[in-house]
C-alpha cells in the first residue's frame, strides 16, 4: 500500500494482501482521530462473553459449519461446548 492508497477506498482482498505480506498498521492509524472515552476496562468477570481470535483451517471451519448447520449457537457454540468439555477434563491440572 503506498502512502496515497487511502485504505478505505481498498477491498477485503487488498487489504489481506497487504497484511499477508507484512504491512504495517500505522499506515492506517495515521490519520485516525481519537474516538470517546468509552471510561475504564471492565474486569473480565463482569463480561459475559469475551471475543478472542483463533486461527483454524479452511478445513475445520467448514467441518465446523457443517456440523452446527441451523444450530442456533453454530460454530461458536461449537467451538465453546468443546473448550468447556476440555477444561472440565483438565479441572485438576495446573499449567
Amino acid at each position: 500500500m503506498s502512502a496515497s492508497r487511502d485504505p478505505r477506498t481498498m477491498s477485503r482482498e487488498e487489504l489481506v494482501a497487504y497484511f499477508d505480506q507484512g504491512g504495517d498498521i500505522s499506515e492506517l492509524l495515521r490519520d485516525a482521530s481519537r474516538g470517546p472515552d468509552l471510561g475504564p476496562t471492565p474486569s473480565p468477570e463482569s463480561v459475559p462473553m469475551i471475543v478472542t481470535g483463533v486461527r483454524l483451517s479452511a478445513t475445520a471451519v467448514r467441518r465446523l459449519d457443517e456440523l452446527a448447520g441451523n444450530d442456533k449457537g453454530g460454530r461458536s457454540g461449537l467451538i465453546r461446548q468443546a473448550i468447556d468439555e476440555f477444561l472440565a477434563r483438565h479441572a485438576d491440572e495446573a499449567a
